[in-house]
């Protein structure tokens, strides 16, 4: 395809074309001049009429408040193809995964390290999830298609390529991005579901973080092209593969640095359980809940600012020792009985120097994009936790032993002991989530 510096859509407006954002099979993606619409350009062989009837489609489902590029109208000819929404600064997720041969660690850290990758693929999740959510299936989960925030102090995750969007997929029209396909898709024995997508998804969370394919150990790499072809329709064992090890991988990260073990777990249970039973794979969801979960295990290395697992007694990457740190974990409370121990496990937390940020997914359990928003902080200081609330929210303090006397946060902040105390995020006498830092004895 010859490079094209403008085109026209149906509405007679003119799209300059200034940078390449990707190229698959289908044709190219290219950002607008002003940085806030994407252009789809389809190959030579694309069809007018079945991208008008998909662009109807697409129009008609209720996308709001899910991060994807909403397309917004067709191109008219000579031009195949659509333009979109999209959110500034963004580039597509293949660049955090494209390692250089030197300098790795710094590499990592300079690019948002662990925790921003595990935050990045959470979000990731949470657009696939909400069209899930809506009955439609994305179908092709790439690197390609997941595009992120370029500002390393961002995490916005946004999907590209709605023209993919499908209530149900025939097998004869299955559509994949070699590497990512379910075997039964590859195969052409079912068409595209939830769960290809979840299938994809798992490629793409182990390919981001080990920095190597899931199905691409020392026995592909050292192979023909045919043995890479071979894996990629699940022909050969994964990698981390309980009982066959042949295809065992020496490169990339190791996957104890990168992945918390209940990660781990999903990905056997993708890569091994749903190799050839898609109903055992987990589905996007459980995906995005042990990726938070992960991420809020991870803190910052004073040292060298890389992120690790809390569970480290050193930084994984410079071997320094752990910060001092208090522990936080969230609990429910009932006004009429107080503390509800043994509940549903709803999280626990490391309180360090770096201030940790609670969303309302943690503090209120909002799902999806909502769920982002900030709403109260903890920071370990010389006398105890600071505790401090978003602007325009608020929150209580009271010690465990005498819950009755409470104390209101703000913005501002307020100092509390490190063990034995607990903060509301809402009115203390409405049932809800709180915060128990420390030892309670």
């Amino acid at each position: 395809m010859n490079p094209t510096h403008q085109v026209v859509d149906e509405f007679g407006a003119v799209h300059a074309l200034v940078k390449r954002l990707g190229v698959g099979g289908q044709g190219e993606v290219w950002l607008a001049a002003g940085g806030r619409r994407v252009v789809k350009l389809l190959n030579n062989g694309g069809n007018p009429e079945s991208l008008r009837r998909q662009f109807a489609f697409v129009r008609r489902l209720d996308l709001h408040g899910i991060h994807v590029a909403k397309p917004i109208a067709v191109l008219k000819p000579p031009h195949v193809g659509y333009v979109a929404d999209f959110l500034g600064e963004m580039v597509a997720i293949k660049s955090i995964m494209q390692a250089p041969s030197a300098n790795l660690a710094s590499w990592h850290i300079a690019s948002g390290g662990l925790r921003r990758r595990l935050r990045l693929l959470a979000h990731a999740g949470e657009a696939l999830v909400a069209l899930h959510g809506r009955g439609v299936i994305y179908t092709d989960v790439s690197h390609n298609n997941v595009f992120i925030s370029e500002p390393v102090g961002a995490a916005e995750a946004w999907l590209i390529d709605l023209d993919n969007l499908r209530y149900q997929s025939d097998p004869a029209l299955n559509l994949y991005t070699p590497g990512y396909g379910a075997p039964e898709i590859v195969a052409g024995r079912a068409g595209c579901t939830s769960l290809s997508d979840a299938w994809a998804f798992a490629v793409l969370v182990w390919q981001a973080l080990t920095l190597t394919h899931p199905f691409v150990g020392d026995l592909v790499t050292e192979g023909d092209p045919e043995v890479e072809e071979l894996a990629f329709a699940g022909g050969l064992p994964w990698v981390r593969h309980q009982a066959d090890t042949r295809n065992a991988c020496t490169s990339g990260l190791p996957p104890e640095l990168v992945l918390a073990p209940r990660l781990v777990e999903l990905a056997r249970r993708t890569f091994e359980d749903g190799l050839s039973d898609r109903a055992k794979r987990p589905g996007i969801a459980e995906w995005v809940e042990r990726l938070h979960a992960a991420a809020d295990q991870a803190i910052l290395c004073p040292d060298c600012a890389a992120t690790y697992f809390v569970t480290e007694t050193a930084c994984s990457w410079c071997d320094a020792a752990r910060p001092e740190l208090a522990t936080l974990r969230i609990t429910r409370w009932q006004p009429s009985h107080g503390r509800v121990e043994g509940s549903t496990r709803l999280g626990q937390f490391p309180v360090t120097r770096t201030p940790l940020k609670l969303p309302r997914r943690v503090t209120q359990g909002v799902p999806g994009v909502p769920g982002r928003e900030l709403h109260v902080e903890f920071e370990l200081v010389a006398k105890g936790v600071r505790v401090r609330t978003a602007p325009g929210c608020g929150a209580w303090a009271a010690s465990v032993s005498r819950d009755s006397e409470r104390y209101p946060i703000d913005e501002r902040g307020r100092v509390v002991p490190k063990d034995g105390w607990m903060v509301f995020f809402d009115n203390p006498d409405l049932p809800q989530r709180i915060a128990v830092i420390g030892r309670t004895q």
